[in-house]
């Protein structure tokens, strides 16, 4: 039943939404068998639909351009425009990614 609704509908349909759908045809065949059980099942047969990775795009450290040190480790500014912090960073849109730099005041934030 499994496969010929995956082949009918579409091979990426998740366990709960099979397990609606195939409910009234476990019912006509006489078949009990609960949500939890069908995973079991599902499981044990190799039918359970891999899950997408889901991978962060980071700064690589490890590379081969000078590196340099970090000049305000440890200082604390007690006014205003006198250290200044920026930091860029990554948002996954669907053109892509883009990049958003930011630079702020370190003293109010």
């Amino acid at each position: 039943m499994v496969k010929d609704y995956r082949k009918k509908v579409g091979s990426k349909t998740g366990g709960i939404k099979l397990h609606a759908e195939l409910k009234t045809n476990f019912i006509e065949a006489n078949i009990k068998i609960g949500r939890d059980k069908f995973y079991r099942f599902l499981r044990l047969n190799n039918l359970l639909i891999p899950k997408n990775k889901n991978y962060i795009t980071t700064t690589n450290s490890n590379h081969m351009y000078k590196k340099y040190k970090n000049l305000v480790k440890g200082h604390v500014p007690n006014r205003p425009e006198q250290l200044w912090v920026s930091d860029i960073t990554y948002i996954k849109t669907e053109n892509g990614h883009n990049y958003l730099a930011l630079v702020t005041d370190a003293y109010s934030k």
